[in-house]
């Protein structure tokens, strides 16, 4: 009987009943994190969301280097964690693999590596407020837009994504942890993080695994799929937060991915999206094709 009890035990453990967290109103800081391949976009999403976010305070642009002026630089090197160390995680302590994986021309390390340093934005910049907008360095914001309410009550916007290798590793890093509804997504490449959750969400997987979350994260990786979309730092959050109150707000709203060149976004603004997003690797296709 009790290892019938102890095969049950994660499940009763993460079961997921509902909490009440306390929502704090003060004001959303905003954090960019930044690689140079996004020099196109960022001073526009900087703009964006300043011109366009409600009840925004800081925006801080994390990356190796100071970039730009237009926002606050923070140092990812203050982060508690490197590259190096991540993919040490990911292989399970085995260096030769780990090194092999830094070195590949087609590693996801770097994309791994920025989903951590935004969950950890919140826990590692001094002064933080509790309420920090994670902002893709290629989002750029064209109509006003709000992220909580006067409560602090969270707004998500849904999206359409079906990569299931992002489950597949949420469910590893928390059983019972799963898509909340199969017509909804978290990635819309930005999110509203809020301490509190974090908090909460921290510390389910430290007493799950028995370590530090981001060794926990990168410990879930499925090593099949190291060179494919194997973690979502966005449906984590945003499928726990459904998982795990009912303090939040789901809205759709008009937004788009641009494959194309974003120097005028003027057409954009006049066909009323909200925000667009335009990823690196989608411009860098479009030039190449004839």
């Amino acid at each position: 009987m009790q290892w019938f009890l102890f095969l049950l035990l994660p499940c009763y453990l993460f079961s997921f009943q509902k909490v009440t967290y306390t929502f704090s109103s003060e004001p959303i800081d905003v954090v960019i994190p930044y690689h140079p391949k996004d020099f196109e976009t960022i001073e526009m999403c900087i703009d964006g969301i300043r011109k366009n976010g409600r009840n925004i305070g800081r925006i801080i642009v994390i990356s190796k280097e100071r970039y730009t002026d237009s926002a606050e630089w923070f140092d990812e090197k203050n982060y508690p964690f490197t590259k190096e160390d991540l993919a040490l995680e990911i292989f399970h302590g085995d260096a030769e693999k780990a090194r092999e994986f830094l070195a590949s021309p087609v590693t996801r390390i770097g994309w791994i590596y920025q989903q951590l340093l935004k969950l950890y934005a919140p826990f590692v910049i001094p002064g933080i407020s509790s309420n920090v907008l994670i902002l893709d360095a290629d989002v750029i914001y064209l109509k006003s837009a709000e992220f909580m309410t006067s409560t602090g009550q969270p707004i998500f916007i849904i999206g359409s994504n079906d990569t299931k290798e992002y489950f597949e590793h949420m469910a590893k890093l928390l059983p019972g942890l799963h898509r909340a509804n199969p017509e909804q997504s978290g990635i819309v490449h930005h999110m509203l993080f809020q301490r509190p959750v974090l908090e909460d969400l921290f510390g389910l997987i430290s007493e799950y695994h028995r370590t530090e979350p981001w060794r926990a994260i990168c410990q879930s990786v499925d090593l099949g799929e190291i060179y494919k979309s194997c973690v979502s730092e966005y449906e984590i959050y945003f499928n726990f937060v459904q998982l795990r109150t009912h303090q939040k707000i789901l809205r759709r709203i008009f937004w788009t991915e641009v494959v194309s060149d974003v120097s005028d976004i003027s057409y954009y603004k006049r066909a009323g999206y909200v925000f667009i997003a335009s990823q690196e690797w989608y411009r860098r296709w479009c030039k190449q094709t004839p």
